[in-house]
């Protein structure tokens, strides 16, 4: 049994360190014995002699994966041929003899030590991987977890210093020991999580280590991946002068999330300083990654002047329209929207009235040395605050030259309870909040004017700026006169951002004689804009183009035409981003014709009301209780259904689905919401308006998905009660075939991208499109093959009567065929629920 170094010292045990290296070296490559290549591995670790046993390693023979992954529980056949031929081992002995090599062993030990773990692993290095020493400072870093002593004089022992002096001893790949430790250290893979060896670098030796060797970091960091460039910087933030050259370089980064955390870096030195460093990228960094620096620059004292100088010595290359027309808008925003006649009047910063928060925001303040920056958590403190300049008065007090922009970037940086950016949705109490911290800076918001959404990654959520912004400047008490030009060339635009910017602009005169004057625009679409614009203004003689004008004749069926412009809003923020994947005009709007009106819930539950929720279940008296019904030798015998929801359909309006519903009348939902099969015991009542109905006592005997009881499931949607629904538009989401690929390539790519049009809402659907639930296909045509035999409709008759998302990780569907609708028939709907529990 392996005796731990802080035993030894408890007992005062005098073994020589040297021998007590050689029997932890012995212990950790105990599992080798199993194979006939122990004893000249523990040679080669000790004493360097025979590496021919490196290759016979790299064979991988019996016991070297236990070597290689000590922390792995292994069979009890293969511990006890292990204990058999290296008596008293296990694997916590061996655990414990690695802490003894960490602790003790001399730096030539420790790379060959190193090198036998790497042969021993079960795979080929990947292309770049720093080899050996990266799986040596991964596995000591591992041990080290470990509770006590031994663990803890490990962690003091290694630092980047060790690791270096390891890598020169044991000649690591590498340019230099330093290269070939930073590369070690900063190497991320599928295989290989970089965030624990960064505790090496993140001590104060770590620090100082890096800016020591700030030259050979910024020839590593410029090659590592997007996330880890990213991790280099937040590390160079706490020592900014020494790798300002790096973080100059990286600002002008094609990783968006690169450049915003090299600019943090840059954020605290001086204005100065950062002006000097970030001028260079003004003539060289491609229009694509100029945004993010020169929106710092403009910010910062003397950044405007650096900008003009750009401009007017233009550079010794081409012409290049594009950065100028970016530098020139700096400019402008610098010059002309943060003068003192541009800003908005606001009211004085209201402190939050919570008392913890404003301690917090206090103690931020008064850190002199620039506060905790990413502040975790503040995303959840800011519905707190009803005036955010509150936050950005404690960035400035902690001395961060940019407090405005950083408090502005959390709309597009933190995510809310739903995992969504905080700027995706803003309801107008949410706006504000924010309102006066744009007002006084109309140049930010002319910054997210320019649109854009915000991502870092492509599996974060996206922001369409420009929605965001136009739904801040509309809790302005006046349009701000700086910004009615451009938020003139929205409302006169064909998208859906001319509706916001309206609404923004109001009746200003400025704006209504810029409506009357494109009524003469040789461009079609403007003068449909400004007829429309002017319509709703009231003005006389001017008559609005027919609804959906702004997709162009044809592309979307009548129906869909007739849709609120609201709702059309998202086809037309699809089309824009389907557009940006590459994906043919042409294409999208035959796309886009394939859209179906549909009846959905909105994302804060309003809308006028369709229906209700639960029971109590109303029927004539002369129909029974749906129900399946089995006949047995005394008695038919019948399992009843349970009712989900009722719907008035007089309260539907003529065209609000693509559905032929009845005018009047109610039609019943039911289902037994269990798990048994994908068909659920259920279906549909229709009861015609004016029939006299009654109470009916139904007795439940099943047990409901994720609830205790039929009974509580009721309960749960008696809560709810009514049901409001408000339009909504859809497009197949479901796995299309052969057939529909044929006429739509691009079929993937377009649904992909309406995937991501959600706003959160949906629980209930009429109509429309089913939604798809992990690519099982569309249940209104998996509906023709619910039951074997008879004479039912194709796939292709059957239609989405309802959806509801109401059980976790599932979706409910009653499915009818068109035809029956029409012939006011509902005895073949079917109920269907895919999930995944």
């Amino acid at each position: 049994m392996h005796t731990s170094e802080a035993e030894m010292a408890d007992s005062g045990a005098g073994t020589d360190s040297s021998s007590r290296v050689a029997a932890a070296v012995r212990d950790c490559l105990a599992p080798l014995r199993v194979s006939e290549v122990f004893e000249p591995a523990v040679e080669h670790v000790l004493r360097g002699t025979g590496p021919e046993v490196m290759a016979a390693l790299r064979e991988r023979p019996t016991g070297a994966d236990m070597v290689a992954k000590p922390d792995v529980t292994w069979s009890a056949a293969r511990l006890t041929a292990v204990a058999d031929l290296h008596p008293g081992w296990s694997p916590k002995d061996a655990e414990a003899a690695r802490l003894t090599v960490y602790r003790t062993a001399r730096a030539d030990v420790l790379a060959r030590f190193g090198q036998v773990l790497h042969a021993a692993t079960d795979r080929t290095p990947a292309s770049g991987e720093p080899s050996w020493l990266l799986v040596l400072a991964d596995d000591v870093i591992r041990a080290y977890g470990a509770a006590g002593a031994d663990a803890e004089a490990v962690q003091r022992r290694w630092d980047p210093p060790m690791l270096t002096e390891v890598a020169r001893i044991g000649d690591a790949p590498g340019r230099t020991p330093v290269h070939a430790t930073l590369s070690a250290l900063l190497y991320a893979d599928s295989r290989h999580w970089a965030y624990r060896r960064h505790r090496l670098l993140e001590s104060d030796a770590g620090i100082a280590f890096l800016a020591r060797y700030a030259d050979e970091l910024a020839e590593v960091a410029t090659g590592l991946a997007d996330h880890g460039r990213r991790s280099v910087l937040r590390l160079c933030a706490r020592r900014p002068e020494a790798h300002a050259a790096l973080a100059a370089e990286l600002a002008a980064d094609t990783d968006a999330g690169v450049r915003t955390e090299a600019l943090d870096t840059l954020s605290r030195l001086d204005g100065p300083r950062q002006v000097a460093l970030l001028r260079q990228h003004l003539r060289t960094a491609s229009p694509d990654r100029l945004s993010d620096p020169l929106a710092h620059l403009a910010d910062l004292d003397g950044g405007a002047a650096a900008i003009e100088e750009a401009l007017a010595d233009g550079g010794d290359g081409p012409e290049d329209p594009e950065r100028d027309q970016l530098l020139r808008r700096a400019v402008f925003r610098v010059r002309v929207l943060r003068a003192a006649e541009a800003v908005v009047p606001v009211p004085l910063v209201a402190a939050p009235q919570d008392a913890d928060l404003a301690e917090e925001l206090r103690a931020l303040g008064a850190d002199g040395s620039g506060g905790d920056r990413s502040w975790h958590g503040v995303e959840g403190r800011l519905s707190l605050m009803p005036d955010v300049r509150a936050l950005r008065d404690a960035y400035r007090a902690a001395g961060m030259s940019d407090a405005d922009r950083r408090t502005a970037a959390l709309l597009v940086t933190r995510t809310n309870h739903a995992r969504r950016k905080i700027g995706a949705f803003l309801t107008p109490e949410d706006a504000g909040r924010w309102w006066p911290l744009f007002a006084e800076r109309l140049d930010l918001a002319d910054e997210y004017l320019d649109g854009g959404d915000g991502k870092r990654h492509p599996d974060e959520s996206a922001v369409d700026t420009r929605t965001m912004i136009l739904t801040i400047l509309e809790r302005f008490p006046a349009a701000p006169e700086a910004l009615v030009p451009r938020l003139t060339s929205f409302a006169l635009g064909a998208n859906r951002h001319r509706l916001a910017a309206r609404r923004v602009l109001g009746d200003h005169p400025g704006a209504r004689a810029a409506a009357k004057a494109a009524l003469s625009d040789a461009d079609e679409k403007i003068r449909s804009s400004a007829a429309e614009w002017l319509a709703g203004l009231g003005e006389p003689g001017a008559v609005a183009p027919e609804p959906g004008w702004e997709f162009g004749a044809g592309v979307l069926s009548p129906a869909v035409r007739a849709l609120p412009a609201s709702t059309l809003w998202w086809l037309d923020r699809f089309r824009e981003q389907a557009l940006d994947k590459g994906v043919p005009a042409d294409d999208v709007d035959r796309w886009l014709g394939l859209a179906r009106p549909k009846l959905r819930t909105a994302r804060d539950g309003s809308g006028p009301v369709v229906g209700r929720l639960g029971g109590p279940l109303m029927l004539p008296p002369d129909v029974p209780t749906p129900a399946t019904v089995w006949a047995s030798d005394d008695a038919d015998v019948s399992d009843e259904y349970q009712l989900i929801a009722t719907l008035d359909l007089a309260a539907i309006p003529p065209g609000a689905t693509d559905l032929p519903l009845p005018p009047d009348g109610h039609v019943l939902l039911f289902a037994n919401v269990e798990l048994d099969d994908v068909v659920l015991p259920g279906g549909a009542v229709y009861v015609p308006a004016g029939t006299p109905v009654e109470e009916r006592e139904v007795s439940l005997d099943y047990e409901p998905y994720e609830y205790d009881s039929p009974e509580d499931l009721d309960e749960e949607l008696r809560r709810i009660g009514d049901l409001r629904l408000t339009p909504g538009v859809g497009l197949p989401s479901c796995p299309v075939g052969d057939e529909a690929l044929a006429l739509h390539p691009h079929a993937d790519t377009l649904q992909e991208v309406w995937s991501e049009q959600s706003d959160e809402g949906g629980e209930w659907q009429i109509g429309g499109y089913a939604a798809d639930f992990d690519g099982y296909g569309d249940p209104a045509a998996a509906s023709a093959y619910s039951e074997e035999g008879g004479q039912r409709p194709g796939p292709e008759d059957w239609v989405l009567l309802a959806q509801w998302v109401g059980v976790p990780m599932g979706i409910l569907y009653w499915t009818i065929p068109r035809q029956d609708l029409e012939a006011r028939r509902f005895d073949r709907v079917v109920v269907q629920m895919y999930s995944n529990p």
